[in-house]
């Protein structure tokens, strides 16, 4: 008893990689935050500065937080990127 088409199984198929993990988009959203505090923040001191005179005080300690955000999430990006390659 013979079929026909029985050398015709189908293929498993590898399970396809899941899309992109949590922790990735958490740091890139941190990361944008970041950025736009940072602008906003630049663009606030500059015009305090130029327009106010100089009694206008920045905090360093808070451009490296949101410098340090954007600089995590810009190397994680550029880091899985390279990753697809």
């Amino acid at each position: 008893m013979s079929r026909e088409g029985a050398g015709d199984k189908k293929k498993a198929k590898a399970p396809s990689a899941a899309g992109t993990p949590i922790w990735v988009w958490v740091i890139y959203a941190f990361g944008i935050l970041a950025a736009a505090i940072f602008a906003f923040s630049v663009l606030f001191t500059a015009g305090a500065h130029f327009l106010g005179g100089s009694d206008y005080r920045t905090s360093p300690l808070a451009f490296l937080i949101w410098g340090g955000l954007i600089v995590v999430a810009a190397v994680t990006w550029f880091v899985r990127r390279r990753q697809r390659r």
